[in-house]
């Protein structure tokens, strides 16, 4: 932490032979259920993904954490946003949270609920009330495979080897 109140983050994953795949390397912040909405520099303004992000234009976007839960039929991990430059996480008066990509982009997430609470309910009214904004912060993200509907794996480049090291910076500040 410096002077300033900034937060130098820099987050080390280190693979071993024999490990699995992995589905995601990074962290996960809960945050008070005030954030009324973000803004980023990254792929949008739909969510992607490290293989579904060719069609989506490189922009500033924004959005709500309930707007950003994709309204699949079964709750699941959604709205992951690729190459992200920076993320601002705010509440109705502006305030809040600034996360900035060091080095290289990274992927960010923002929902009001956690991946257990998404993997817990079978439909979406199955839910919990949200208590929490859960940010997620992503030095690698599995792609999501499915170049055909009968069940397609992941192409090799994008899956997440847990043999290999992992490593990413980020920093995060206030904002107003």
């Amino acid at each position: 932490v410096g002077a300033d109140g900034r937060i130098q983050t820099e987050v080390h994953f280190y693979g071993k032979e024999g490990l699995p795949q992995l589905p995601l390397f990074g962290m996960r912040f809960r945050l008070l259920p005030d954030v009324s909405r973000f803004i980023y520099y990254g792929y949008g303004p739909e969510e992607s993904y490290p293989d579904r992000k060719h069609g989506i234009r490189l922009g500033i976007f924004d959005g709500t954490p309930e707007e950003n839960m994709a309204s699949y039929l079964i709750p699941q991990e959604c709205g992951n946003r690729s190459g992200v430059r920076w993320m601002k996480i705010l509440d109705a008066q502006g305030n809040g949270l600034k996360f900035t990509a060091v080095g290289r982009p990274l992927d960010m997430n923002v929902l009001p609920y956690t991946a257990l609470e998404l993997e817990q309910a079978l439909h979406r009214e199955e839910l919990p009330l949200s208590h929490n904004t859960i940010v997620t912060v992503l030095g690698a993200q599995r792609g999501v495979g499915g170049d055909d509907s009968w069940g397609a794996p992941v192409h090799q480049a994008y899956e997440i080897s847990g043999e290999e090291d992992i490593e990413f910076h980020f920093v995060i500040e206030g904002c107003s």
